[in-house]
């Protein structure tokens, strides 16, 4: 395909370049008023010369126009798997927390369960001694010290003793 050669402003028609200072004429322009000189003057060659200029401008045209489209597709094929890809995260962030929250609360019910088992020792303990010696008198400010900090331990886990005043025992009643 011939390629148009520059065209210098001594080609282009000075009527047409009144505010050639204050705006530049595009090259479209200057070939668009060759092209109307060189049909009045029936200049095949040159005709022929822009004709083909114009239809490389149109090819490229339609190119760039086929590449814009093939982006715009790309672009929203990526903006779909962005999407996805967010709210496959964020679907993964809630489970990750709902199975943390789980795991603590299981842990800390397992820890407590446990810990009971101690609280019942610690309460059967305390019907077992006899304050009779200023000896035994410490051992049992002693154990009282260490049974109100471990009720205390347990008070800060969410372990409260039941209300029993009062009241009768009820196996089916659960405390949650």
């Amino acid at each position: 395909m011939k390629k148009l050669r520059e065209i210098s402003d001594d080609e282009v028609p000075l009527e047409d370049l009144s505010d050639a200072e204050e705006k530049p004429v595009s090259p479209i322009l200057a070939s668009l008023h060759l092209y109307k000189d060189a049909l009045t003057s029936n200049d095949e060659s040159k005709i022929s010369e822009l004709e083909d200029f114009f239809q490389s401008i149109e090819d490229d045209k339609n190119s760039l126009s086929a590449k814009v489209a093939t982006l715009f597709e790309e672009l929203a094929v990526d903006s779909d798997h962005i999407l996805r890809i967010n709210f496959a995260f964020a679907s993964f962030r809630a489970t990750t927390e709902r199975e943390q929250l789980s795991l603590v609360t299981n842990v800390k019910g397992e820890m407590v369960e446990c810990l009971l088992s101690v609280l019942d020792s610690f309460e059967r303990a305390k019907f077992e001694i006899k304050v009779e010696t200023e000896g035994e008198e410490k051992i049992n400010n002693s154990y009282q010290s260490i049974y109100k900090q471990f009720v205390e331990i347990l008070a800060l886990l969410g372990v409260v003793p039941p209300e029993t005043v009062e009241s009768t025992f009820d196996s089916l009643v659960s405390f949650s």
